[in-house]
């Protein structure tokens, strides 16, 4: 994996270094500094935990799989990746979400909670860093078993010895990971505050803990549900367990819901604005746990990546979202959110105003995903596949032909696509969420949060929970939440597919599809020799006519990427060997 950074920004350890006339680029490094000073002061704790935090794979804005620029959506039905290039592009998919092997970053929180029984500071202040470092050794585990299952369990620093076979130590069954990570979220939310003053508030909170809880026990009671019991347990949970997972992550969501200390942000009357600016700023009523950023040093490079072809600095359009996600976004009345491409009798509409195309679909959509003719950056979005003439079609496989002469200053192509090749769009999108609306972002220089965990996941969390808890009445209502901050109508009723499409298209782009279909096995159905789609504008020629007064129509058409295989053997991804062997995950 290229391009990867695992780095959080800690204000408050800035502010605390400089409150003592540190540097921060001065601090010595860990060895240099003695134990008595690590454990025996506030600053020295913060700094110790700078690497813990440092070590969560937390899958942010800088998580790629396969090759560079490989955003897990393109892994999707959410999106298809614009370059050619890149094993991500095979068309059957590998293990792309492995390397995730976290036992030396196990080994540092393990060591750091066992000296935290000995260190010199208030006993609250030690048991607040026991529940940070507990927080953070369920996400390690966590982050391991959603990919192999059971995994090898160890909850103490292991020493130094000659004799391999006293160090090995074989995988423990699936539910059992599971079962420690809620144990120890339970321990780490006792401890740890609901809030922190402002210069430590990104670190985790109790809230923080019971998020994690609320995600995990869900994973676990689709496993449990779901997914076949195999390798005596090592990978799969018996079925009558499944409750009780449901349970946990029922009563996790809600102890959340009941605090009254997150709520949907609602910032911007306007519901799409609203929903675009959730994802821009850190400090929001939604964000439970946050990672930030700052530029230089520590920023990311997701708009370098996914900026649109005449807005980008040099890469760009990365992720292209497939109309099939485009489409899942209803209409606010509540209505399927199929395009209106077509007439009753098969003819191509005809729109005045390209946009209204989208007139009237959920404002998530707009907030979410860049359609043809958007104001971008001061500029517009213009996405053109060709001219219509005489209803014959003229189009092109560059940006640079003009029509109806080549070298006329009016291009077949709009200047953002999109191409059956190069750069620019396979599908006439973009993706909007994340990126800045006002600048033109160079490589590692984005500072757009990234929330690990936000209090709309935990309300569908809620729903999906209660639903499986035979509590259709409670599901609904925490649905219908999400729904009215989206601007679109109430669902009268609620079933497990309608909690589902609720979550693709609140969560888009959020890291959570693919984990989502691997947890219910439908990876294998959805993202089987599924071929996804794209929309393509085209303008209708008028002779004599400026073309900023012509109309459009509309065409479906095969995105050009080949459909894609998800073998059965990658709802597990295959265990690492080495020294021990490890019994080996299913069909490697």
């Amino acid at each position: 994996m290229k391009n990867k950074y695992y780095i959080i920004y800690f204000l408050a350890f800035m502010l605390a270094l400089s409150a003592c006339n540190k540097d921060f680029l001065d601090k010595r490094p860990r060895n240099l500094v003695s134990e008595l000073d690590a454990y025996g002061s506030e600053d020295g704790l913060m700094a110790l935990t700078v690497t813990l935090y440092n070590d969560l794979q937390t899958e942010d804005l800088n998580f790629t799989v396969a090759t560079e620029a490989g955003f897990p959506a393109t892994t999707t039905d959410e999106a298809v990746r614009s370059y050619p290039w890149g094993s991500i592009n095979n068309p059957v998919m590998g293990n792309w979400y492995g390397d995730v092997w976290y036992y030396s970053q196990v080994r540092r929180v393990n060591d750091f909670i066992s000296k935290m029984e000995n260190a010199t500071v208030p006993e609250d202040m030690k048991r607040r860093f026991i529940a940070e470092g507990r927080f953070i050794r369920a996400f390690h585990y966590f982050s391991m078993v959603k990919r192999y299952g059971g995994v090898p369990l160890l909850k103490e620093a292991q020493g130094v010895s000659n004799n391999i076979e006293e160090l090995a130590v074989q995988r423990s069954k699936e539910h059992e990971i599971y079962d420690f990570i809620a144990s120890e979220l339970d321990l780490a939310a006792q401890d740890l505050p609901a809030s922190y003053n402002d210069p430590n508030k990104y670190r985790v909170t109790k809230y923080a803990a019971l998020a994690l809880k609320s995600r995990a026990m869900l994973y676990a009671g689709s496993s449990a549900k779901y997914a076949p019991v195999q390798l005596d347990g090592l990978v799969g949970i018996p079925d009558n367990m499944a409750e009780g997972y449901w349970q946990a992550a029922y009563d996790a969501a809600k102890d959340i819901m009941n605090s009254g200390a997150h709520s949907l942000y609602n910032g911007d009357a306007d519901k799409a604005a609203n929903f675009q600016k959730l994802f821009l700023t850190a400090d929001n009523s939604e964000a439970i746990f946050t990672k930030v950023y700052s530029s230089p040093d520590k920023a990311h490079s997701f708009d370098f990546y996914n900026a649109p072809q005449s807005f980008k600095v040099d890469y760009g359009c990365a992720t292209n979202p497939t109309l099939e996600l485009v489409e899942a976004f209803e209409y606010t009345d509540g209505s399927p959110g199929t395009l209106k491409v077509n007439d009753a009798g098969g003819n191509p509409i005809v729109y005045s105003n390209p946009r209204d195309i989208f007139k009237d679909k959920d404002p998530r959509m707009f907030g979410s995903i860049l359609t043809p003719f958007d104001d971008w950056q001061g500029g517009i979005l213009e996405v053109r596949r060709g001219v219509i003439n005489a209803g014959v079609k003229y189009t092109a496989e560059n940006l640079s032909d003009g029509y109806p002469e080549t070298e006329s200053p009016f291009k077949r192509v709009g200047k953002d696509g999109p191409l059956t090749t190069n750069d620019p769009t396979k599908t006439g999108f973009y993706i909007k969420k994340f990126m800045d609306p006002v600048n033109r972002v160079n490589y590692g220089r984005s500072t757009t949060p990234w929330m690990v965990f936000r209090y709309g996941e935990v309300l569908l969390n809620f729903a999906e929970a209660a639903f499986e808890l035979n509590k259709p009445d409670e599901a609904l209502d925490a649905i219908n939440q999400i729904r009215e901050r989206a601007g679109i109508a109430a669902r009268g009723s609620i079933n497990l597919n309608g909690i589902r499409h609720e979550r693709r298209v609140e969560l888009a782009f959020e890291n959570h599809r693919y984990w989502d279909l691997r947890r219910w096995r439908t990876a294998s159905t959805v993202l089987s020799n599924t071929q996804f789609h794209a929309l393509y504008p085209w303008i209708m020629w008028q002779n004599g006519v400026n073309p900023a007064d012509m109309s459009y129509t509309f065409e479906v058409a095969n995105a050009p990427k080949a459909a894609r295989t998800f073998p059965e053997q990658l709802y597990y991804e295959p265990v690492p060997q080495g020294n021990p062997v490890y019994v080996q995950n299913p069909l490697y």
